[in-house]
């Protein structure tokens, strides 16, 4: 719109001229006076809009200023009609200030009067017919949303119903995007630019004003389908829309979230095709999410829970041992599935060679009895004396002495064709003394026990004779007992043949699984083999006078129990040892001659670790224990979960009571656990939050955390596969 041209009134009398001056302001405008006679000056200023719409009104505002000063008083608004000017109203001056508002029909010149000097006049043109278009500040919208735009059209001041042209600026042209036929009470119509665009309408000669749509481009919205959850276990689905460059974006978007005023923490990932994507969210506690993907920033959300705190935790885990090598429940289902003891055991064992290999011919010497300060005290036997039975045949004690009839080292000095009890104790200096019906028949450094049916002692004879240690696990039908005294405790060992003789003792699998899965018998032996073979090479130890030990410190051994099992009609069968029979068939199909299959990596035979059942893959020895071992790699293992595999553990509980939970975690309360793990799903770490949204990790090995864990909850923690960790409500 255009101002009027600035206008002055001319002086009457020279005095006149030095202290009156009038100003014609359109929009504030004043007439200049001289500086020097500023102080003597008196002026009124008008103002008002040059135009105005048919029917609206139109606020005038007028300025007095006398003697330099902001005067209070009232001068007249005056209209000039046919040549004279009339009043139209007084306008009331409070500190040189005042308005009033007028509503013409008709366009007029105004000014204000006063006794004294009028001020310049002030046209104001009335319109009768233009174009409404709102907003009036325009709009600002995301791309892919649509601007909502009013239209009128007034004919003499009247809202009327008319056809006009809608257009937008395309570089300096305008273009027409529609026709409308805009009613009488208005029309609304909705524009979708993909940029910052002007509009404008146009009948005839009538332009509206010009509004602009502004377009944010780049930008990210985010949504939930509940901001509002009961407790710390519900979930939320956040929902992420995303505009890049104008266009439906696809990539991945970073969810942020913080609890109150705390630092922003990554909580997931989201995909991101064509605009949206969504991810699911469990909050624990109220917090407030946002969206990131480079510059862009999402408005952020917050989502309020309830909070409950749990009486207890339910820790549901799978699987039973410490993960790294063979599952043996897993090898049995994989045995029924067709595969043979090789590829049961190089998928186990990641890289490793299984071939028939030439085995030792000197003994295996395996610590049934005795102290072990390499271990721990719960496998100590810490006895100075120990009984020692042999049963359903003869045997013999001899001592470490050069027998001067053989010229041999090992005089015989007590022995009986019928079994009996020897026992066995700690002497003077460092000897073992044995004693038989109360007499001591022989003392020496070392002290030996044989029984017939053995390489020992008439081999030739078909008794089956064993011999039984008094608190020791097995039995023992095959090798040799060798007694010593170490630190004052007795020692006892079985020496017998690694390649058979000791296989055949091996009680680490169930000897029935011969009838469905022998081959996972026989993946057993040889891993067994193998761990034992690493073992003897690595000689004789002297803390306990043996290469490996008879239980879960190195493997289960019980000698005659496993290879006699099903003795007398156990399980169900009439015949002698007819498990048992299983077990040594398993073995003898990995033996020729004097050779046995051996599980090698780089030429060596592999200590093969092995357990019960994995939770659905195997873990990496590192991730366990310590050392990075070549062959241990993490390997998927569905067997172990597979319902022909009879795993009683493929699933498990235990419970974290709250008073538990906040012990180990160090924290006021505890409302969830969020559980970490590693490559094959072993647990990692362990993650509490409070009430207050205070965090606490615990992390370390798996099975130092297992058994961490397991020194906190009521229950057994079986395994290193821990599934969730789920909060307990209140009853």
């Amino acid at each position: 719109m255009r101002h009027g041209s600035r206008l002055s009134f001319t002086p009457v009398t020279r005095l006149a001229a030095s202290i009156l001056a009038a100003v014609l302001v359109l929009t504030a405008l004043t007439v200049a006076v001289p500086a020097a006679a500023e102080a003597a000056t008196t002026s009124h200023a008008l103002s008002a809009p040059t135009s105005v719409h048919l029917g609206s009104s139109a606020t005038m505002k007028a300025t007095w200023i006398t003697k330099g000063k902001r005067a209070t008083g009232t001068v007249l608004l005056q209209k000039r009609s046919s040549g004279t000017w009339k009043t139209v109203t007084k306008v009331k001056l409070v500190k040189g200030k005042g308005s009033v508002a007028i509503k013409p029909t008709a366009s007029a010149t105004y000014r204000l009067h006063s006794a004294t000097y009028n001020s310049a006049s002030k046209t104001v043109k009335v319109v009768r017919n233009w174009l409404s278009f709102g907003p009036s500040a325009g709009a600002s919208i995301k791309v892919g949303s649509s601007a909502s735009l009013s239209l009128k059209v007034y004919g003499d001041g009247k809202p009327v119903t008319r056809v006009v042209a809608l257009q937008r600026l395309s570089g300096k042209k305008w273009v027409t995007v529609q026709r409308l036929k805009v009613s009488s009470k208005g029309t609304t119509v909705a524009v979708k630019p993909t940029s910052t665009t002007k509009y404008r309408l146009v009948r005839y000669s009538l332009t509206s004003a010009t509004r602009t749509v502004t377009v944010d481009r780049d930008w990210a919205s985010l949504s939930f389908s509940s901001r509002s959850l009961a407790t710390s276990t519900s979930t939320t689905t956040a929902t992420a829309t995303w505009y890049s460059a104008g266009k439906k974006a696809t990539g991945t978007m970073t969810l942020q979230q913080r609890i109150g005023s705390g630092a922003w923490t990554t909580a997931a990932k989201v995909k991101v095709t064509g605009g949206t994507g969504t991810v699911t969210v469990k909050p624990l506690v109220s917090r407030t999410y946002r969206l990131l993907a480079g510059s862009v920033s999402s408005p952020s959300v917050k989502v309020s829970v309830k909070t409950v705190i749990p009486a207890s935790f339910l820790v549901t885990g799978s699987g039973y041992g410490h993960g790294i090598g063979m599952s043996q429940y897993g090898a049995y289902a994989g045995a029924q599935a067709g595969n043979s003891a090789t590829a049961i055991l190089k998928h186990y064992y990641t890289g490793v060679s299984v071939a028939q290999t030439t085995m030792p011919t000197s003994p295996l010497s395996v610590q049934v009895f005795g102290p072990d300060p390499a271990y721990s005290t719960a496998y100590d036997d810490l006895a100075t004396s120990v009984k020692v039975t042999v049963h359903d045949g003869g045997w013999r004690v001899r001592n470490n002495q050069v027998d001067p009839d053989t010229g041999k080292t090992g005089m015989t000095r007590a022995y009986s064709s019928t079994g009996e009890t020897i026992t066995f104790s700690v002497a003077a200096g460092g000897k073992v003394s044995a004693t038989v019906d109360g007499k001591v028949v022989s003392t020496d450094t070392i002290e030996r026990l044989h029984w017939e049916s053995t390489s020992y002692y008439y081999p030739s004879h078909t008794t089956e004779t064993y011999a039984t240690v008094a608190g020791a696990q097995g039995a023992y039908r095959h090798g040799r007992l060798t007694v010593t005294n170490i630190g004052g405790y007795i020692n006892v060992v079985n020496d017998l043949d690694l390649n058979t003789e000791y296989l055949d003792g091996i009680a680490e699998m169930p000897s029935s699984w011969g009838l469905k899965g022998s081959a996972a018998l026989q993946a057993q032996a040889v891993a067994a083999r193998s761990y034992a073979l690493l073992k003897y090479q690595g000689g004789i130890k002297s803390w306990c006078n043996c290469h490996l030990r008879d239980d879960v410190r190195d493997q289960n051994f019980t000698g005659w129990k496993k290879e006699n099992e099903g003795h007398d009609g156990l399980y169900g069968k009439t015949s002698d040892g007819y498990y048992g029979a299983l077990w040594q068939a398993a073995v003898a199909k990995t033996v020729s001659g004097t050779t046995g299959l051996l599980l090698t990596y780089g030429g060596k035979p592999v200590a093969t670790h092995y357990y019960s059942a994995s939770g659905g893959a195997t873990l990496n020895s590192e991730d366990v224990w310590a050392s990075v071992v070549p062959y241990e790699r993490s390997v998927s293992d569905p067997w172990s979960l597979a319902s022909s595999s009879g795993n009683p553990n493929k699933t498990w509980t235990a419970t974290l009571s709250q008073a538990q939970a906040k012990k180990y975690f160090g924290l006021s309360d505890v409302v969830a656990i969020s559980v970490g793990t590693y490559t094959g799903g072993g647990l990692k770490s362990l993650k509490a939050t409070s009430s207050t949204g205070a965090t606490k990790t615990i992390s370390g090995k798996a099975d130092a955390m297992r058994a961490s864990l397991n020194g906190a909850v009521t229950g057994y923690v079986k395994a290193p596969w821990i599934k969730t960790i789920a909060p307990v409500p209140p009853k």
